[in-house]
C-alpha cells in the first residue's frame, strides 16, 4: 500500500489532477447508475406483481361470482317450502313418495343443471328418504358413509370442499337441522376443472398457481408441465413466498387463499437485459470522462508547468522569468509573485555583488600596511637593539608596541581575527599614544574572559580610540582624563564598546558621526564594515553629551559554531 501512495506522490501534478478529476466525475456516476438499476429494479418488481395481482384479482373475481351463484342457488333450494315438504313428510306409500321425488325434486334439482353446465348434480340427503332416487335424492345415511363427511363441520351456513379421487369434484353442503340433530342435507356437485378454469388459464410456463382451504389443505396445484422450474418440494405457501415472487388474494364464502407465484429468475432476466444495455452508455460516459479529465487537466496544469520549467532554467543560471499570466487566479498571483520575487532577487544580487565590491576597496586600505612587513618588522628590530645598546628603555618599549600593534594590524592577511588580538592591538596602539601623550590620561579595561574567543573583523576598535583621544581627550581641559575599553557577551551578541570624558559632541553630531569620513580609518569606515558583514541591523550605536564624553558600542552577532580559540 506504501508503495502504491509513494507512486501516487511521484507522478506529476497533471496525472494527480486527471486522476481526481475521474474519480470525482466516476463515482458520481457509478452512484446514481447503481441507484438507477436499483429504482428500475424495484419498479419491474413492482410491476410484476401489480401485472399478477391484477390478473390474480380477475380471474378470483370470476371464481368468487360463480361462487356466489351456486351459494344464492343453495339458499334459495333451502328455503323451497317444496324441498321442506319433501324433507318433512312422511308418505304412506312408496308410490306416494315416487310421485312426489319426480314431480316435485326431480324439475326442481334438474333445471339449474340446465343453466350451469358446471353443476353435475344436486343431491338431498333426509332421514325420511328410505330409497336412493338417481342422484337427486338419498338417505342421510348415503352421506355420513362417504369419506368427505368427516370434513363438514357443525356450522349451517354452505361449506365448500374438495372430494380427492381419480375425478375431483367441489361440493357446497348445506345441512338442515331439527332441535340439535342433523335433519337433511343439501349437496351441490360442481366440475373440479370448470370452476377453477379461471385461474387454471392463468398457468404458463413460467407462472404457478395454488389454492389452499381454511385447514391448509391444498384444494388445487398447478404448473405446466414444461415449465423449467417445477419444484421439487413439497408445494407450501411458505415455500413459495420464499423462492418465489407470490402474490395472495381470499374469496371469504369459500375460505379458499389463491396464490399465484411465478420464479425470481424470470424477473432477473429483465434485469440483466438492462443492465446489459446500458453498458455500451456507461462505457461510453467512462470515455468521455477520461478524454474530459485529460483535457482539462491539461489546460489547468499547463501554466504551471511552463512556470516549473521556468524555475528548473533559472535554476541551471538564466535569472529571467519568461512566463506571464494576466489572470487573477491563484496561478496567475503565483506567477506575477514569482516574477517580483526573481527582480527582487536580480536586484539583491546586484546589491551583494556592489557590496562586496565595496568591502574589497575598504579592505585595500587596510592591506596598504602590508607592503613588504618584513622589511618593516627587521628594521623595527634592528631600532629596538640599537635603543638597548643605548640602554633606552622607553625607546626599546615605542619600538616593541610599535611591532606588536602593525603585527596585529597585519594578520597575516585575514580580514577575521578573535577579540583577544583585537585587545593586544589596541593595547599596542595605547602605548604609544600613552607615551605620546605624556600620560595624559587614563586607560581602563572591563573585559570579559570568556569573550575574547569570538570572531571579529580586525581594525575595528583603533579607529574609535583614536577619535576619542584626537575629538574628545585633546581639546577636553578637564585635568582628569580617562579612556575606557570594554568587552562583553550579551545574549547572541559580543559588545565592544569605547568610552572617554571628554568634550563629546551634540545629539546631531552624534548621530552624523558615522558619516565623518576621518583620516585613515575612520569611524564610517567601521560602521560600513559592521553593516556590509552583519546587515543592516548592526550598526555602531553613538550615545555622547556635549561637554560630558562620548560612548560608541559595536554589536557583533555571535554563536556557538563562530566560537573559537587561539
Amino acid at each position: 500500500m506504501k508503495k502504491w501512495i509513494q507512486k501516487y506522490k511521484d507522478l506529476k501534478y497533471r496525472y494527480k489532477l486527471t486522476i481526481m478529476m475521474i474519480l470525482c466525475s466516476l463515482i458520481p456516476v457509478c452512484v446514481i447508475s447503481a441507484y438507477t438499476q436499483m429504482r428500475t429494479i424495484q419498479i419491474m418488481r413492482e410491476k410484476e406483481e401489480s401485472g399478477l395481482k391484477q390478473v390474480l384479482e380477475q380471474s378470483v373475481d370470476s371464481i368468487d361470482n360463480r361462487v356466489q351463484i351456486y351459494t344464492n342457488l343453495i339458499n334459495y333450494l333451502t328455503y323451497s317450502s317444496d324441498l321442506r315438504e319433501i324433507m318433512e313428510k312422511e308418505y304412506r306409500s312408496d308410490y306416494e313418495a315416487y310421485l312426489a321425488y319426480t314431480e316435485i325434486a326431480d324439475p326442481l334439482f334438474t333445471m339449474p343443471q340446465l343453466y350451469h353446465e358446471e353443476i353435475r348434480s344436486i343431491t338431498l340427503y333426509a332421514e325420511n328418504i328410505q330409497v336412493e332416487h338417481g342422484n337427486t335424492l338419498a338417505p342421510l345415511s348415503v352421506a355420513q358413509n362417504q369419506t368427505w363427511y368427516s370434513k363438514i363441520n357443525e356450522k349451517g351456513t354452505v361449506q365448500w370442499l374438495v372430494k380427492q379421487g381419480n375425478k375431483k369434484e367441489i361440493l357446497a353442503v348445506r345441512k338442515f337441522y331439527r332441535q340439535d340433530s342433523i335433519q337433511a342435507m343439501l349437496v351441490l356437485t360442481l366440475d373440479y376443472n370448470r370452476v377453477l378454469e379461471p385461474f387454471a388459464d392463468l398457468l404458463t410456463e413460467n407462472r404457478g398457481g395454488l389454492i389452499l382451504d381454511e385447514q391448509g389443505n391444498v384444494v388445487y396445484s398447478g404448473y405446466r408441465m414444461d415449465a423449467p422450474y417445477k419444484p421439487d418440494k413439497e408445494t407450501s405457501l411458505n415455500y413459495l413466498k420464499e423462492h418465489y415472487v407470490c402474490i395472495e388474494k381470499k374469496i371469504e364464502d369459500t375460505k379458499w387463499n389463491f396464490c399465484l407465484y411465478q420464479p425470481k429468475e424470470e424477473l432477473e432476466k429483465s434485469v440483466w437485459t438492462l443492465l446489459l444495455g446500458n453498458i455500451p452508455v456507461l462505457l461510453l460516459c467512462l470515455l468521455l470522462i477520461l478524454l474530459l479529465g485529460y483535457f482539462f487537466s491539461r489546460k489547468m496544469v499547463e501554466r504551471l508547468e511552463q512556470l516549473t520549467e521556468n524555475m528548473n532554467q533559472i535554476n541551471l543560471g538564466l535569472r529571467k522569468v519568461t512566463v506571464v499570466s494576466q489572470s487573477k487566479d491563484e496561478i496567475g498571483v503565483l506567477v506575477r509573485t514569482f516574477t517580483r520575487m526573481m527582480d527582487e532577487i536580480n536586484k539583491l544580487i546586484s546589491q551583494v555583488y556592489e557590496a562586496k565590491t565595496k568591502l574589497q576597496k575598504t579592505e585595500m586600505k587596510a592591506l596598504q600596511a602590508q607592503i613588504n612587513p618584513h622589511f618593516l618588522y627587521n628594521s623595527l628590530s634592528i631600532i629596538n637593539w640599537k635603543a638597548l645598546e643605548a640602554d633606552n628603555e622607553e625607546i626599546s618599549r615605542i619600538t616593541l608596541a610599535l611591532s606588536t600593534y602593525y603585527r596585529t594590524s597585519l594578520n597575516k592577511g585575514e580580514t577575521m581575527t578573535i577579540a583577544a588580538n583585537e585587545i593586544r592591538n589596541i593595547d599596542a596602539y595605547l602605548q604609544i599614544q600613552l607615551i605620546m601623550h605624556d600620560n595624559s590620561f587614563q586607560v581602563i579595561k572591563e573585559i570579559q574572559e570568556d569573550a575574547l574567543s569570538y570572531s571579529v573583523p580586525k581594525l575595528i576598535l583603533q579607529p574609535l580610540v583614536e577619535n576619542a583621544i584626537e575629538h574628545g581627550l585633546d581639546v577636553s581641559e578637564k585635568e582628569e582624563k580617562w579612556l575606557k575599553i570594554s568587552v562583553c557577551k550579551e545574549k547572541d551578541a559580543l559588545i565592544m564598546a569605547v568610552e572617554d570624558n571628554g568634550m563629546g559632541m551634540s545629539e546631531e553630531q552624534a548621530k552624523s558621526i558615522i558619516t565623518y569620513r576621518s583620516k585613515g580609518y575612520g569611524v564610517r569606515n567601521v560602521n560600513d564594515r559592521i553593516t556590509l558583514l552583519y546587515g543592516e541591523e548592526y550598526h555602531l550605536r553613538v550615545k555622547s553629551r556635549q561637554g560630558e564624553g562620548c560612548r560608541i558600542e559595536i554589536a557583533i552577532p555571535v554563536n556557538k559554531e563562530e566560537k573559537r580559540y587561539e
